[in-house]
């Protein structure tokens, strides 16, 4: 019988993974509410929906005489609570609602790590304004505020001073649908992305990133990621420290059978601290494109199999190459387009995988300033011998990406 996998939800460019879903033995249902001509040409059925709107995808599917589903996921998605709750309804493999709650919202997670004994800034649940103060002057400043229930980096700001603790609390709760933040330590280090299977107790790493983050405050209060770099600047024993953390991580949220993503902070004195650990596959094509070119390894088959019940096979994620990529972003940041070109035509560059926008552009699009990690204007994934060799490709790329801002716009 023909499996019928349901991907619920498309983070950015990960429409790109689709066509490697495809199969004859296979029927792919995609739920997005950003139809691409890629995702139109992958998907045997394509609905235009909310993916974070549980409700709004069953009556979709319902509406398309799908009631059968075999396998559901997301492709970089930050929707756990609503991949469970289908999984349970079509009574297919998935975690359950409570423990994918628990990885999503910020609060939660938080207090199973921290009852687990792992390390953690320190950090205070706050519902209004004069208790996010409060917390901020028992934790000490600087401090960053969050929504416990938005994703991404939505919300996510940097506060100094107390008037600032004040200002942003009240953006942050403004943000949040339930109304609490975390006021959470501000900590310095670097930050990496491990990327891993959970399977039967056993973590199953297939990739491992440094996160770019050298104009981490450029946007303050807000911050900046400029991208991934493969392989990383750590030593392997310090890879093993962080991959020890992330697997006590997830056995404490109970992350098993699950793919697993996460960002993780290495502090100036050694310290590892699960940032996010969450139960779905890394977006932003780091997954499934950047790390597949450092390392030769597709995670995608296991992520059928898992989605569809049947054991993984490990020997396909051990790496069979070590390359140098990276993926470096233009922020979006203000402006009025004057003239857009198509970045396929730098992307035939020696060393470059792929050029994009990060933002439908064309003349007259007015760019909003800066407001947080999905406001992307372009990017590019170069690769090379050495990490130096592949970014110096990357900037170079971006320097020549094909649009102009009219004058006095920016």
């Amino acid at each position: 019988m023909t499996d019928r996998l349901l991907v619920c939800g498309l983070g950015s460019g990960m429409d790109h993974s689709l066509a490697g879903l495809r199969s004859p033995r296979r029927e792919l249902v995609v739920v997005t509410d950003r139809p691409t001509d890629r995702a139109r040409a992958a998907a045997d059925v394509l609905l235009d929906c909310d993916p974070d709107d549980a409700a709004a995808v069953l009556a979709r599917l319902s509406a398309a005489g799908l009631d059968r589903i075999d396998g559901v996921f997301s492709l970089g998605a930050d929707n756990p609570p609503v991949i469970s709750t289908l999984a349970r309804h079509f009574g297919c493999p998935g975690l359950p609602l409570e423990t994918a709650l628990d990885c999503t919202l910020k609060d939660r997670r938080l207090r199973i790590l921290r009852a687990a004994g792992l390390d953690l800034p320190r950090f205070a649940v706050a519902e209004g304004v004069g208790e996010a103060v409060r917390a901020a002057a028992d934790i000490g400043l600087p401090v960053v505020v969050k929504p416990c229930d938005r994703t991404g980096s939505l919300g996510v700001l940097k506060a100094e001073s107390a008037g600032q603790v004040r200002a942003l609390a009240e953006e942050a709760l403004r943000l949040s649908p339930g109304g609490r933040i975390v006021v959470e330590e501000f900590l310095e280090g670097t930050e990496h992305t491990l990327a891993a299977f959970m399977t039967d107790g056993e973590l199953h790493r297939f990739g491992f990133a440094d996160r770019e983050y050298g104009n981490k405050e450029r946007f303050a209060p807000h911050f900046f990621e400029g991208g991934d770099t493969l392989p990383s600047r750590l030593t392997d024993e310090q890879i093993d420290e962080v991959t020890d953390v992330v697997r006590r991580g997830a056995r404490a949220l109970r992350l098993d059978p699950a793919v697993i993503n996460t960002d993780i902070l290495r502090t100036r004195d050694g310290r590892v601290i699960l940032l996010e650990i969450t139960c779905r596959i890394t977006g932003a094509r780091i997954a499934t494109e950047v790390m597949r070119l450092a390392t030769g390894v597709d995670p995608l088959p296991n992520l059928v199999r898992l989605a569809l019940g049947r054991p993984l096979e490990p020997a396909e994620l051990v790496p069979r190459h070590s390359r140098a990529v990276v993926q470096r972003f233009v922020p979006a940041d203000g402006g009025v387009v004057a003239w857009v070109g198509d970045p396929r035509d730098i992307a035939r560059r020696s060393g470059v995988h792929d050029v994009f926008w990060g933002l439908e552009l064309k003349p007259g699009t007015v760019v909003p300033p800066y407001r947080g990690g999905a406001d992307v204007l372009g990017g590019v994934i170069a690769h090379a011998a050495r990490p130096a060799e592949a970014e110096a490709i990357a900037e170079r790329t971006l320097r020549a990406l094909p649009v102009r801002f009219e004058a006095g716009s920016r």
